[in-house]
């Protein structure tokens, strides 16, 4: 029986009132508790201060997804002024900073999603007390039609430390989840237990990416067999899961993770016994049939045998 997941709820983007750098000395996040992969420290000119750089899917001719990465900053870390393709911004972790030119710079927090488009000058990075990481998703395929005129792109110590700063409309986040989710679960016939879903990111979008589902499932929650024409590509962001391809062992998620279950390959996925998980859903390839289900699931005695952490 095919059935198709349809996931209902918008993310808003905007400005808030007006702060100032040094009131976010207060918060003090650390590396420690930065949840995703940190990755190699960046070696480039462009950027000041500590700054990593993850890969976590890169493009292929199998999803067509594009180019996403993780790049972390440490306190006071920061890019210069730079142009690129259109990119999606998902901040997972800290306090960080983004400005686009002509515009005040902006407090990004955990949960925060935002769109830069093609070729928009911009600048990002940490806030001087926090770390700070962000999951982009851009076109890395992208050329500018017409060359721009920038100068000096440095973002200096001086310009740096004056900021004056606004607040990023923030989601409000539930239960201490990365991203928005409504503060009620559903059921579903092809899911065991209760689940939240949201639309995180919808498509089109100036990534050029399928749109991004944020799929909660409560302790113990797994959905029925299933594959997608399309494929399908998970990124992990709370708790601990599941994900088993047909024929293959059983993956364990953690924030992070990412699974690519290629067009037409049965899976499962979902969460560990003792905890919530999350994980941002894309349906690759999306000209196709999004999903097809089947009534097979896990039984408790199956689900039992899983390993634990």
């Amino acid at each position: 029986m095919k059935k198709k997941l349809i996931l209902g709820a918008v993310m808003l983007l905007g400005l808030a009132a007006c702060s100032e750098q040094k009131q976010t000395s207060m918060e003090s996040v650390t590396k420690e508790q930065i949840s995703f992969p940190i990755g190699e420290r960046i070696d480039n000119p462009a950027f000041t201060g500590e700054a990593y750089l993850k890969p976590l899917i890169n493009v292929d001719s199998v999803f067509n997804f594009p180019q996403t990465n993780v790049v972390t900053f440490g306190p006071g870390a920061h890019s210069s002024w730079h142009r690129h393709g259109g990119m999606v911004v998902l901040v997972t972790n800290g306090v960080g900073l983004y400005q686009e030119e002509g515009k005040p710079a902006q407090i990004l927090r955990r949960g925060d999603v935002l769109q830069i488009p093609a070729g928009v000058r911009h600048w990002h990075g940490a806030t001087k007390d926090n770390w700070f990481s962000q999951v982009v998703i851009y076109d890395s395929l992208w050329k500018p039609t017409e060359a721009s005129n920038d100068r000096d792109n440095a973002v200096t110590d001086e310009y740096y430390n004056g900021l004056e700063l606004v607040e990023h409309a923030h989601q409000t986040t539930v239960d201490s989840l990365m991203f928005a989710a409504p503060d009620t679960t559903m059921t579903l016939p092809t899911f065991n237990g209760p689940i939240c879903l949201a639309n995180t990111v919808d498509a089109p979008n100036v990534a050029g990416a399928p749109g991004l589902h944020y799929v909660v499932f409560e302790p113990g929650v797994i959905n029925a067999w299933h594959t997608h024409p399309g494929g399908q590509i998970l990124i992990a962001t709370d708790g601990i899961g599941y994900h088993q391809i047909e024929g293959q062992p059983v993956e364990v998620l953690h924030p992070g993770d990412v699974v690519m279950c290629p067009p037409n390959v049965k899976h499962w996925h979902g969460a560990a016994p003792n905890s919530r998980f999350a994980h941002l859903a894309a349906g690759t390839n999306p000209d196709r049939p999004a999903v097809v289900w089947t009534n097979e699931i896990l039984s408790k005695e199956e689900y039992g045998k899983l390993p634990k952490e």
